[in-house]
C-alpha cells in the first residue's frame, strides 16, 4: 500500500512539473486530434520524404487540426507508410512512432517540423537537429530514449506498412475517411477546399 501511495506520490509531482512522461502515448491509427467519438474519422497513410504527403499535411491537415479536430468533429490519426524510394523516410517514420509515444501534442511539434523542413534533411538525412530545436530539452530526451528502441519501431512501421498494402495503399498520400458507417479511399493529397466541402457534407448527414 505504501509503496502504491509513493508511486501516486511520484506520478502526481511528474505531471504538475510537466514531464514528458505525463503526456499519454498515443499509437497508429489513433486520434492525435479529435477524439474516438468523433463523426468523422481520417486515417492518413503518409511519408514524411514525400513532397505530396507535405503539401497534404501543410496545406490541408494543418488547417483541418483547429477547425475540425479541435472542436471534435474529425479524429485524424496517421499511419506510417515510407517508401522504398526515399532513402531517409523510414529514419522519419521511426521519428514519428517515437513522438507519438510521447503523446499527440509531441507528435505534431515533431511532424510539423519534418515536413517544414523536409526539403533540408531530405538529402542528407540529418533530421535531428530539425527536430531538437522544436522540443523542450526533456522532450528531447524523451525522443531519444524511444529511438533506441530500433526494432520495435521498426515493427510499428512494417504493422503500419503491411496494413496499408491489405487496404490498397500504393501511393502516398492515401487516406480514408470513415464516416456513417462507410468508409471512402482517397489516394490523393486533395486541397483543403475541397476536403472542406466534403467534411461538411458528411457532418450535415
Amino acid at each position: 500500500m505504501l509503496n502504491a501511495l509513493r508511486r501516486l506520490s511520484l506520478l502526481i509531482v511528474l505531471l504538475a512539473a510537466g514531464s514528458p512522461v505525463a503526456a499519454q502515448a498515443a499509437e497508429s491509427g489513433d486520434c492525435l486530434a479529435g477524439s474516438p467519438g468523433s463523426p468523422v474519422k481520417i486515417e492518413v497513410f503518409s511519408d514524411f520524404q514525400c513532397p505530396a504527403c507535405r503539401a497534404f499535411y501543410m496545406e490541408t491537415i494543418s488547417r483541418i487540426f483547429p477547425e475540425y479536430a479541435e472542436t471534435d468533429q474529425v479524429c485524424i490519426a496517421y499511419r506510417e507508410f515510407p517508401l522504398a524510394m526515399h532513402q531517409h523516410a523510414k529514419k522519419a517514420a521511426r521519428y514519428g512512432h517515437a513522438a507519438m509515444r510521447l503523446g499527440p501534442q509531441q507528435w505534431r511539434m515533431v511532424s510539423d517540423a519534418m515536413f517544414a523542413a523536409q526539403p533540408e534533411w531530405a538529402g542528407s538525412g540529418d533530421i535531428d537537429p530539425v527536430i531538437q530545436k522544436v522540443l523542450s530539452p526533456d522532450d528531447w530526451a524523451a525522443l531519444q530514449k524511444e529511438m533506441q528502441d530500433t526494432a520495435a519501431l521498426d515493427a510499428l512501421i512494417e504493422t503500419d506498412f503491411n496494413l496499408g498494402r491489405e487496404l490498397g495503399v500504393n501511393s502516398t498520400p492515401t487516406f480514408f475517411v470513415t464516416a456513417n458507417g462507410k468508409t471512402e479511399k482517397i489516394p490523393a493529397a486533395v486541397r483543403y477546399a475541397i476536403l472542406k466541402r466534403y467534411l461538411d457534407n458528411l457532418l450535415e448527414k
